[in-house]
């Protein structure tokens, strides 16, 4: 097969060294949207597996270093931080994902012998992630068909809720978040679709069905940021796949919400009124929530003014909203709605360099990896995670822990990709554990 033919997993044989800590990193993914805390454990376990296992060739990887010097700024931080009792819980946001993070990419890095790789990994992490999110679907669709809300209970055993509410959020806090979820798990969808749409019908078929369902609960959020970040998905992949009418019509489509939402004359008889409101709202100051623009610009120069005051050590983590909340008159805001102040801020600009060096990396190396392979199921992954990425210049939903534990988990698979095009010296003892 050469380099530039589109990796089939179908072609592919069983990969010959299946990883039992994979088996729990899969487990974990397939329970996020039910509950947090199950899937924790389980990637806990996976992670505990993979270090005990294949400890000394994760470790020689240099992103191993960077990924642990950061897990340990993170606890640093919460120990320089302004309000240490806030801190301190705070910070298990972010340094248990680091240090699961290269774990999780020597447990997804699928491996052959020789030359040959087998990525079954990458391939059954994405149909779990897939499978999972048929119940934020049907959770979705009950608030909009239903009026779903409440709390299911499996017992005396709180397992998930649905908030209930105008925009749909699912089982999450709020439908923005519900909104990159959907966008992660329409591109992780999109190129399972196109790597057995023309082999297995019956998948095709229902991954078809998950990409209509979930591109139309996603409008129904109305978030801005969602609508935004799938449409920069969507037109990469149509890019690199040398669609150009398909760029046009999404271009097209873009050009008459902005002329609705201008107000330029016939266009709001055509658009959508649930799109060009929402557009409106960001720029009109006469439009019905235009605060919510009013407060994001806002908060960035809060969170700008506390990364200048303390650009080295930050305010410590959850301290943005204690800070801001404190303002005469009081101003509540949970977050700065931008992922890189958000860091900065609390964290301080020397652990925004690292996070940005280590998922940058990861990036590359794995771009790098498609363009060798061009794997379907890599670029779906390459897709969602720059979709997330780029949801971030406007939000912070990797404050929400299901949010974390997935994009983690894709970043491992990413990084796994990279692994297999280097050498397989150092294989682990399988018999250890």
């Amino acid at each position: 097969m050469s380099s530039s033919a589109p990796v089939s997993s179908q072609q592919l044989s069983p990969d010959p060294l299946p990883s039992q800590p994979r088996g729990w990193l899969l487990a974990a993914a397939a329970l996020i949207p039910v509950n947090l805390a199950p899937s924790l454990l389980l990637a806990l376990v996976g992670t505990i597996q993979g270090y005990t296992r294949c400890g000394g060739r994760i470790l020689r990887d240099p992103l191993f270093g960077l990924a642990a010097l950061l897990s340990l700024a993170a606890v640093g931080v919460a120990f320089w931080g302004e309000d240490w009792r806030l801190s301190l819980p705070g910070m298990f946001n972010y340094w248990p994902f680091l240090l699961m993070l290269p774990a999780f990419a020597d447990a997804l890095a699928s491996r052959g012998s020789g030359t040959e790789f087998h990525p079954v990994g990458r391939r059954r992490l994405a149909q779990m992630l897939v499978l999972g999110s048929g119940l934020m679907l049907l959770l979705g669709w009950g608030e909009v068909l239903w009026e779903w809300q409440g709390h299911f209970f499996l017992g005396p055993v709180w397992i998930t809720g649905v908030a209930g509410g105008e925009r749909p959020a699912a089982a999450f806090t709020s439908p923005n978040i519900l909104a990159i979820y959907l966008v992660i798990h329409l591109c992780l969808a999109a190129g399972l679709w196109l790597d057995r749409a023309d082999r297995d019908w019956p998948q095709a078929v229902g991954l078809g069905a998950v990409l209509g369902l979930g591109s139309l609960l996603l409008l129904l959020t109305a978030s801005r940021n969602g609508w935004g970040v799938g449409g920069l998905a969507l037109m990469m992949g149509l890019a690199l796949r040398r669609c150009w009418w398909g760029i046009g019509i999404l271009v097209g489509i873009g050009l008459a919400g902005l002329a609705a939402a201008w107000d330029w004359p016939g266009w709001r008889a055509v658009v959508p009124r649930l799109i060009w409101s929402r557009l409106a709202d960001t720029f009109d100051p006469q439009a019905l929530h235009f605060s919510s623009t009013a407060n994001r610009l806002d908060a960035w120069h809060f969170a700008l003014q506390m990364a200048r005051e303390r650009p080295l050590t930050g305010w410590g983590w959850q301290s943005f909203a204690a800070l801001y909340n404190a303002q005469e008159p009081p101003e509540l805001l949970g977050h700065c709605h931008n992922l890189y102040l958000h860091l900065a801020a609390e964290g301080g600009i020397p652990l925004l360099l690292g996070h940005l060096i280590l998922w940058g990396w990861i990036l590359a190396r794995g771009w790098h990896a498609w363009r060798r392979s061009q794997e379907s199921v890599l670029l779906g992954m390459l897709l969602a995670l720059t979709a997330f990425f780029a949801s971030g210049l406007l939000d912070v939903v990797m404050l929400d822990g299901r949010i974390h534990l997935l994009v983690t988990l894709l970043l491992g698979a990413v990084w796994g990709a990279s692994l297999e095009q280097r050498s397989t010296k150092g294989q682990c003892n399988q018999d250890l554990g």
